[in-house]
């Protein structure tokens, strides 16, 4: 979306961030609501200020015995960002979710780390509690 307005000026853009910051929100969003209600501000936010961006996304799901690979319960919605410097990267990302309206359990992960969101303030540095690899990407959802 910010690609429209900045077309031809990619100084502060052009690598979109290589440190990944996978942002998890707790529930079942629907893509297109999770792509308007924050990774627009998100990536927004991070390609204006030269530290990275944010697009895509996965669900995590919750598997029990008698799931096959199509059931589950969705327990996040993820947004892929990715940033270019971690501590820069990660506080304008909280900054962002908090102003955004981001519910409690709000994860923003990173390295083996995590920062968690209960609604008042973050707590930062957590050992994590979701496993990226339990993604299960949208198909078909790039926004």
């Amino acid at each position: 979306m910010i690609d429209r307005f900045l077309d031809g000026f990619n100084a502060l853009h052009e690598y979109p961030g290589d440190i990944s910051t996978p942002i998890q929100i707790p529930g079942d969003l629907d893509p297109f609501e999770r792509h308007e209600r924050f990774t627009l501000y998100i990536d927004a936010e991070l390609r204006m200020s030269g530290l990275g961006s944010a697009g895509g996304g996965w669900q995590v799901r919750e598997y029990d015995e008698a799931d096959d690979e199509d059931d589950g319960r969705v327990v996040y919605s993820m947004i892929d960002a990715d940033v270019t410097e971690l501590e820069m990267g990660l506080a304008l990302i909280r900054e962002q979710l908090a102003e955004l309206g981001c519910p409690p359990g709000t994860l923003v992960q990173y390295d083996s780390r995590e920062d968690r969101w209960d609604g008042e303030r973050w707590h930062r540095g957590e050992a994590r509690s979701v496993d990226e690899e339990d993604a299960e990407p949208w198909r078909g959802d790039k926004g």
